[in-house]
C-alpha cells in the first residue's frame, strides 16, 4: 500500500510553512507492507512550523492531505473506504484526522 502525506499542500513547494522534523521536507511517502491477519499499523510523524521570518503568509490555514493507493500493477485486491483525507489547521493543536479503510480480495 502506498501512503503519501502532503503538508501545507496549497502552497508552492519552496513556500511551504510546515515541514517534517525528520528530513525537513513537506511531504512523506512510504510503501506499507500489509499481510492478512496482522494488526493495524500506526505511523507518527512530527512536523514543525518554520520561523515566522521565513514566510509572509501568517493568516491562511495550513492544508494537509493523506492519500493511500495500491501500488501500480497490483491485481486481485480492491482498496475501499477513505483513500484521501484532507484537513486544515489554524493555530495550535492537533487535527485529530484519521484514515480508515481496508483491502478486499477480488
Amino acid at each position: 500500500l502506498e501512503a503519501e502525506l502532503q503538508l501545507d499542500r496549497l502552497k508552492p513547494r519552496l513556500s511551504r510553512r510546515v515541514l517534517l522534523l525528520q528530513g525537513h521536507q513537506s511531504s512523506w511517502h512510504q510503501e506499507l507492507a500489509l499481510s492478512p491477519g496482522t494488526p493495524p499499523q500506526c505511523h507518527n510523524l512530527t512536523a514543525y512550523l518554520r520561523d515566522e521570518a521565513d514566510f509572509k503568509d501568517k493568516l491562511s490555514p495550513v492544508a494537509l492531505s493523506l492519500s493511500l493507493a495500491l501500488p501500480t500493477g497490483t491485481t486481485g485486491l480492491v482498496l475501499y473506504g477513505d483513500t484521501l483525507v484532507q484537513a486544515q489547521v489554524r493555530g495550535h493543536g492537533d487535527t485529530g484526522t484519521s484514515l480508515q479503510g481496508g483491502l478486499v480480495p477480488t
